[in-house]
């Protein structure tokens, strides 16, 4: 965690103290332990143990020494004269080291990057305005003539017309059966995990090499020659990556346990898939409303046009971002209580935790002492996602007029924007969850998290893509299931039987049925993040709490008994 053991000794705090590593944002309240500093030192929010101590547990192996590191290098929280840990790391000895720039968490407000959240409730409350205004100058054209568009003829393949019964039992069916097949894959994911990893692997290079299959046989060569030469390089890493297929199937098998006990942060999920679906209909309705209101200006004032555009699109990835990040770190926060604080031996075999209701207790900090700094983290996404738009804008007007070369410079510049977006994204994942865990500020977490990737980058990539095939052949196959149901629907129902109820319908079902796969699968990519971390951060703590979990990781990843030393 970015100190140096070995300057300050050997005999040093596991889980925090005077020496950086701060202790975790979710424990509870309450005195700590004999021979703890003060409370109000060196703590994200307050309290430095679990409300109840962890129990003896049986005689734990003693850690060896690195063989990748080197000779200089002592291993994560190792101490050569101690054999096993007890319940809690020994008492700071003597004043406190002196506080220097490696020094990882400092006293500060309990909420971090406030100025991040008056910005976000700035950008909420301009947008209420372009709303109000939007919303009032609406304009939706509709037909009174009783026709159809067609010179007064009504032609049954352009109408959607069902009852209400008919209308009630497909939507129920569509969502039914995207409900049920979610179930039944996340329970495939608990007792089958490492053969879906397999078989996710498979399909995907299946699927690459069929796509080159398929441009072959239309002549396309050079489409086919990137699909094949796609599909290689995905057949070439699911055989290099082969030996870590066991850390992820316990780590998926983990998090869908963890899942089930806490269905809660399925419900956060569809939460926040609600509120992000009702901000973009709201979106559409507003942007479309202060395009009709600039339009009935006279004189039209294209610059403020121009402006409200440029806000609208921020104001749609800003929004976005907040609630799927904010979504994120409740999940993340509980899963780091799961790993730190859960025992087992609970009833019918669960863990049990310290908390009443942990999904609820993350919840509170995302929106509270951690809110600022998943704003900051979202800012810097929405400023590179309102670029990309405004350079595709700006290419596709360039190629109306017909300047190609301005229509190519700035293709070519949205790609590049396009993927420092996803980069920053993806690293603002795990950034994340150190807001989650130890409520730091959003430019301390980004530190520690590149601290963490070039310790333990290439793991956690693979483990991710590893988890991520089985989550997206899941959501593949759910969407085209929920479509095909709703065709069978269609063809054997009282619904007209034309090609614009067929089109609408199945599209609705592929649309549905990948969103309910989506508040799973983002849940347990959270998890699996969460878990990662933790256990490249602090692997003693599950070694402490779980030590059969411990074992069955250790042999599966031996790396993980020498901790990132970040």
């Amino acid at each position: 965690m970015a100190k140096n053991l070995n300057q300050y000794g050997s005999d040093q705090n596991l889980m925090g103290g005077y020496q950086g590593q701060q202790q975790p944002d979710y424990y509870g309240q309450g005195p700590p332990p004999p021979g703890y500093p003060p409370q109000n030192s060196y703590q994200p929010h307050g309290g430095y143990a679990p409300q109840q101590p962890y129990p003896q547990g049986p005689p734990q192996p003693q850690y060896q020494p690195n063989p990748y590191a080197a000779p200089s290098q002592t291993p994560y929280a190792y101490n050569p004269n101690q054999q096993q840990y007890s319940n809690y790391p020994p008492p700071q000895q003597g004043p406190p080291p002196p506080q220097d720039s490696g020094e990882k968490f400092k006293p500060t407000s309990a909420y971090k990057d406030v100025w991040a959240t008056l910005l976000f409730l700035a950008t909420l409350a301009a947008f209420g305005v372009c709303a109000a205004v939007g919303l009032s100058h609406l304009k939706l054209n509709g037909n009174t003539n009783g026709n159809n568009g067609n010179n007064g003829t009504n032609n049954p393949n352009n109408t959607i017309s069902l009852t209400p019964k008919d209308t009630g039992g497909i939507l129920a069916a569509i969502v039914g059966s995207g409900a049920v097949l979610t179930v039944l894959y996340f329970m495939a994911m608990q007792k089958f995990a490492g053969a879906l990893i397999k078989i996710s692997m498979v399909f995907n290079v299946v699927i690459l090499v069929a796509l080159a299959v398929y441009y072959f046989s239309a002549g396309i060569l050079s489409a086919a020659i990137i699909w094949l030469l796609m599909a290689a390089l995905s057949a070439y890493f699911f055989w290099s990556w082969r030996s870590r297929i066991p850390l992820a199937k316990i780590i998926l098998e983990t998090v869908t346990t963890v899942t089930t006990q806490f269905p809660g942060t399925l419900v956060a999920g569809f939460i926040g898939l609600v509120l992000v679906t009702a901000f973009n209909a709201l979106w559409v309705a507003t942007f479309a409303g202060m395009m009709q209101f600039f339009n009935d200006k006279n004189p039209p004032s294209n610059a403020l046009r121009y402006v409200a555009i440029v806000f609208l699109l921020f104001a749609l990835y800003y929004v976005t971002q907040v609630i799927s990040n904010t979504v994120h770190v409740t999940v993340s926060g509980l899963f780091a209580t799961y790993y730190f604080m859960g025992q087992p031996g609970g009833p019918r075999g669960k863990v049990t935790v310290p908390v009443s209701n942990p999904t609820a207790a993350s919840a509170k900090r995302a929106v509270t002492t951690s809110f600022g700094s998943i704003c900051f983290g979202s800012l810097i996404i929405a400023i590179l996602q309102t670029i990309r738009a405004l350079l595709r804008i700006a290419a596709d007007q360039n190629a109306q007029d017909g300047n190609a070369i301005a229509a190519l410079c700035a293709a070519c510049a949205a790609c590049c924007i396009g993927i420092i977006e996803s980069l920053i994204e993806y690293f603002n994942k795990w950034a994340f969850v150190q807001v989650a865990v130890y409520g730091k500020d959003y430019i301390r977490a980004a530190k520690d998290t590149w601290m963490l990737c070039k310790q333990r980058g290439v793991d956690a990539i693979i483990n991710d893509q590893l988890i991520g095939s089985v989550l997206g052949l899941g959501g593949t196959l759910i969407a085209l299931i929920c479509g095909f149901i709703a065709y069978l629907y269609v063809r054997f129902s009282d619904i007209p039987d034309n090609s614009l109820h067929y089109g609408v319908f199945v599209s609705l079902a592929v649309v549905i049925g990948a969103s309910e796969f989506f508040v799973m699968s983002n849940v347990i990519d959270s998890g699996n993040v969460t878990t990662f971390v933790c256990l490249a951060e602090d692997p003693a703590a599950l070694q402490r709490t779980k030590p059969e979990l411990y074992e069955s990781i250790r042999q599966a990843y031996p790396q993980v008994q020498f901790g990132a030393h970040v």
